[in-house]
């Protein structure tokens, strides 16, 4: 990557982590390309630099989000480990990831509808992705005789669940930190689907 590209990068999450704030806060909609430009220090012109409309820049934060962490679920899951320890580090991956960006959680799970078609098709197909990558794992438990007889859905949907639901009622600074709120979910639901040691 050329110095140019590296600035660019920078520039770009620089963005990206300050119009999250913006739109979470303030709500999309609320939300005006000459506000953006004011929270940024930018001309509005410089932002047409980067972006062409407001929703291109909603679209790029939730499409540049899902293809971090899923790079990270993918790497997970080509380990050679066992599908136990996939599913946990999955598991604690996506509940860190996303609790720990809980302004970039909002908008993926409140603002998607205020795409048009042809950006919501590519998240949601990217949506699927993470789905099939846990369904893989499931069937890996399932084949090793370690899964409860749970449909694998309704196991993926409860933990997606637990980690969406955080913007309501999780609060960053507290008694409990993100490590260990990720922890406790990986608990929650493993303890939940492995069968219990005939021991």
């Amino acid at each position: 990557m050329t110095a140019t590209n590296i600035r660019h990068s920078k520039k770009l999450k620089e963005i990206f982590k300050t119009v999250s704030h913006l739109f979470a806060s303030k709500g999309y909609h609320s939300a005006s390309m000459r506000q953006i430009a004011q929270e940024l220090g930018m001309k509005k012109s410089s932002l047409y630099h980067y972006f062409e409309s407001k929703e291109e820049i909603l679209f790029k934060i939730m499409n540049h989000a899902m293809d971090e962490a899923l790079a990270s679920l993918e790497e997970i899951c080509a380990k050679d480990i066992s599908p136990e320890e996939k599913l946990r580090q999955v598991l604690i991956f996506y509940s860190t990831y996303y609790v720990g960006d809980q302004e970039g959680l909002i908008l993926l799970i409140n603002e998607i509808s205020s795409l048009r078609e042809n950006y919501r098709r590519i998240l949601i197909e990217k949506e699927r992705h993470y789905l099939n990558l846990m369904r893989m794992i499931f069937d890996e438990l399932d084949k090793s005789g370690k899964m409860r007889e749970i449909p694998h859905s309704i196991a993926i949907f409860a933990f997606f669940g637990m980690v969406h639901y955080t913007i309501k009622w999780y609060r960053p600074g507290g008694s409990i930190n993100v490590d260990q709120l990720s922890d406790y979910f990986a608990n929650i639901l493993t303890e939940g689907i492995f069968k219990p040691n005939p021991a």
